[in-house]
């Protein structure tokens, strides 16, 4: 049997759907008097273009809803992953591993800067928590190549937690160094993979202040 068509969704209903689609950050849909769609607005990351993510809005309203929107009518704002406000640049996730030997576990992050890659690892009780936290600590190993020992990361608190209608990932992260403590916190919407999302909350814990730490450290 074939999906059954909601009928007469709400506008929160048609977010959700454009939410769950692969690159989306967040989406406004506005609807006339007669609760007909007259634009939507998507904010969306750098890893699909806009004409995918619109064929797929497209695709899934009529799979969902039995809607057909004008492709005109959907606007699609791209934010870069690896730039930061005032064009600074970011670390940049290359590709997260997690391997699992009986009790045990290993993460092997993998990070570029500036065309600089770097490595991370962390090996730990496979256990379920445990499991995000290493790769937590294996992106934070690979970021403190960068800094040849002078400042040192640690994982403070690693939290999912349920936000319109979607989970997120919460990671605090310390910065440790001689004259003292600093404590960030990132966040990152889990779409595809939970322990993507932890390397990329880790990276939005510091990515603000990389730049500014990078030139310190030089």
């Amino acid at each position: 049997m074939g999906t059954k068509i909601q009928e007469n969704p709400t506008l929160r209903e048609y977010e959700r759907i454009i939410g769950q689609i692969k690159e989306v950050i967040s989406a406004r849909v506005v609807a006339n008097d007669h609760g007909a769609i007259e634009e939507i607005h998507v904010l969306a990351g750098s890893g699909r273009g806009p004409k995918q993510i619109v064929r797929d809005i497209e695709s899934a309203f009529m799979a969902q809803f039995g809607v057909s929107v004008d492709h005109k009518k959907i606007s699609v704002a791209q934010v870069q992953d690896d730039l930061a406000a005032g064009g600074q640049p970011r670390i940049k996730l290359v590709s997260v591993n997690l391997t699992t030997t009986g009790t045990k576990a290993e993460a092997r992050v993998q990070l570029e800067f500036e065309e600089t890659a770097c490595e991370g690892t962390a090996i730990g009780v496979a256990s379920g928590g445990n499991r995000l936290r290493l790769v937590a600590a294996a992106c934070l190993q690979a970021v403190e190549q960068y800094f040849k020992g002078e400042c040192v990361f640690a994982v403070e608190e690693i939290r999912v937690v349920s936000i319109a209608n979607r989970e997120a990932v919460l990671v605090a992260v310390a910065l440790v160094t001689p004259t003292g403590e600093e404590l960030f916190i990132g966040s990152s919407v889990i779409r595809d993979d939970d322990r993507e999302a932890v390397a990329r909350a880790t990276l939005d814990a510091i990515n603000r202040q990389f730049a500014v730490w990078v030139k310190k450290a030089s």
